[in-house]
């Protein structure tokens, strides 16, 4: 018995002293195979994160030396950010609206028999990858003498960030209609405030507005936590700040808030195993399908109320609204793969139901080849100058059938 006992004993002194060698050498720089490894203090995932938190440094402490303008050139205090206006790439062009450049700069006063649209979404609304004339609004716009398209579409932006873009700079442009471009892929855009916590390869380290319900299942909208450079540094500068900034609700701390606690406040930040496992734990995410499948589910509620929220103040303002899918080339035969079908249609059939103009340009890029046909698509996915044009026609057959 003793024997027994003592056995386990020393079984149990080499596991944790193996455990423990694992933590100060395997572990010994926070990652893992290449990858983070939880705790995730701070809260960046790649070297481009950490190298822009050097940049944002340095940007900062010539600011305060009165030696540069006094925000990064994407920061937007209210949105989080915005395309930069000063952005020399001979694609990517602005003008006076915000809009990007297509065909050309927006008029400032509205033409008689033209009417005006406003687009909002993400990037593939913006057109990423693509030269300013190649981008579907560019393409509608110049297939259509009675209509110009104002392109307020922005890499990265959630349906909570076009919702504001549009109402500080859409509506007030006084267009006849709104466009709305739908990413199902970038749905849960709405549930944090902080991009890589989502995505943790996300191509920014600024923080975001974001939308929550009350009590009466009402929307609350949670302004921008660092509206400046300065308080995007003091939100990273320490994760007890970082936790502050965030606030509650966030969709992945409320999962696993032993992940993103600060190092040491948690008994499995002290193994390498417990690191592990919460690792492990932290990436094992709903996908957005499953949130999709479950009219309950907080995620397809919010997204729904926001989408309404929009039809609403567009059509207050005596305007008509129109959402268009917009899904990645590759996602629709991903999501039969994985579903059965598309993920997005039950929303958008319940979307429908509520009176909005949805639609699909699904089956335009399948009937064009879809995932098998690569000149769809540019390095980073967003649609090609090809795809493009396949989309912007099924827009334009979709306005010439209801004129």
């Amino acid at each position: 018995m003793r024997r027994g006992c003592l056995r386990l004993a020393l079984a149990g002194i080499l596991l944790v002293a193996v455990d423990q060698a694992a933590l100060f050498t395997l572990l010994a720089d926070d990652r893992l195979g290449g990858e983070r490894v939880a705790p995730f203090d701070p809260p960046l995932f790649s070297d481009w994160q950490r190298a822009q938190l050097d940049r944002y440094r340095e940007q900062q402490a010539a600011i305060e030396a009165g030696s540069v303008r006094p925000h990064p050139t994407m920061l937007d205090a209210e949105l989080g950010w915005v395309p930069d206006p000063h952005r020399t790439h001979p694609d990517y062009r602005y003008d006076w609206s915000g809009a990007r450049v297509g065909v050309a700069p927006l008029a400032r006063v509205g033409r008689a028999g033209v009417r005006r649209v406003v687009a909002v979404g993400c990037s593939f609304t913006h057109g990423d990858e693509v030269a300013g004339e190649q981008t579907w609004a560019a393409r509608v716009d110049a297939g259509r003498e009675d209509l110009e398209i104002a392109n307020l579409g922005c890499g990265g932006y959630g349906l909570d960030q076009a919702l504001l873009r549009l109402r500080r700079d859409g509506l007030p442009l006084e267009p006849a209609e709104v466009w709305f471009g739908w990413l199902p892929a970038a749905t849960l855009r709405v549930t944090t405030v902080f991009p890589p916590l989502l995505t943790p390869q996300a191509r920014t380290i600024l923080f975001k507005p974001r939308f929550t319900f009350d009590a009466r299942s009402g929307l609350v909208a949670l302004a921008n936590p660092a509206p400046s450079l300065a308080a995007n540094l003091a939100a990273l500068a320490s994760q007890e700040a970082f936790l502050e900034a965030v606030g509650e609700g966030d969709l992945r701390l409320t999962r696993t808030p032993a992940a993103y606690a600060p190092r040491g406040s948690h008994w499995l930040h002290h193994t390498a195993l417990g690191r592990v496992l919460l690792t492990r734990r932290a990436e094992r995410r709903r996908p957005v399908w499953d949130w999709l499948a479950d009219p309950q589910s907080d995620v397809y509620r919010l997204y729904r109320a926001l989408v309404l929220a929009m039809r609403d103040e567009v059509e207050r303002e005596g305007a008509r609204f129109r959402l268009w899918v917009l899904p990645a080339v590759t996602h629709p035969h991903r999501s039969r793969q994985r579903t059965g079908g598309l993920y997005w249609s039950a929303l958008a059939a319940d979307l429908e139901g509520e009176g909005i103009e949805v639609h699909d340009v699904t089956p335009v890029l399948e009937a064009a080849g879809g995932h098998a046909n690569p000149r769809l698509w540019r390095p980073a996915g967003h649609y090609s100058a090809e795809g493009n044009a396949l989309v912007a026609g099924e827009m334009l057959r979709v306005l010439a059938a209801g004129d």
